[in-house]
């Protein structure tokens, strides 16, 4: 019987066991692209993405997912050389480094690396418009506030949606 083209591409075709675990490269060099690049990130984010109260934003997770994709290369030996993906990764954390320093210096630029603090309840009253903005309903406002020990709106004067999404309530004085 004969085998058309068409079914010898539809074949199965075993694994090339041999291929699958002999390495491409030393494993002295695998071990040393992998010191090397660890510790190098390691520095870097210690140093460069420092942010108060741990507080991480969506830049910062933009960022480490860049570094990670320009690391990737040395760490597995794909790059010509480690100092390509180290040049990369700079220029990654340059840009970043640029844009929090042009939003901190110059407030009109602030959009940039952080939303706008929003009012989400105001003496005990819902801001509706504001609610939409921040695709948050009813149900979970109501969640963060029992997470912060309030049962009750009539209770709360402000409830404020921070730049980085957490969720800050000033309660109303027991004296009022």
């Amino acid at each position: 019987m004969r085998c058309s083209a068409r079914s010898l591409d539809r074949e199965v075709r075993m694994p090339d066991w041999s291929s699958m675990f002999k390495p491409e490269l030393s494993l002295w060099e695998v071990i040393a692209r992998g010191t090397i690049m660890y510790l190098f990130l390691f520095l870097v984010m210690r140093f460069l993405l420092k942010r108060e109260g741990g507080q991480v934003n969506i830049a910062d997770i933009l960022v480490v997912v860049a570094v990670v994709d320009g690391a990737q290369p040395a760490f597995s030996g794909d790059a010509q050389s480690i100092t390509e993906s180290a040049v990369f990764v700079l220029t990654i954390l340059f840009w970043s480094w640029v844009l929090n320093w042009a939003s901190y210096h110059f407030k009109p630029l602030a959009f940039l690396t952080a939303a706008p603090p929003m009012v989400l309840v105001e003496d005990g009253k819902l801001n509706r418009a504001n609610m939409r903005k921040a695709l948050m309903n009813r149900e979970e406002l109501m969640q963060q506030l029992r997470e912060e020990g309030v049962e009750d709106l009539e209770l709360v004067h402000h409830v404020i949606m921070e730049g980085d999404g957490e969720i800050s309530v000033i309660k109303k004085d027991d004296a009022a």
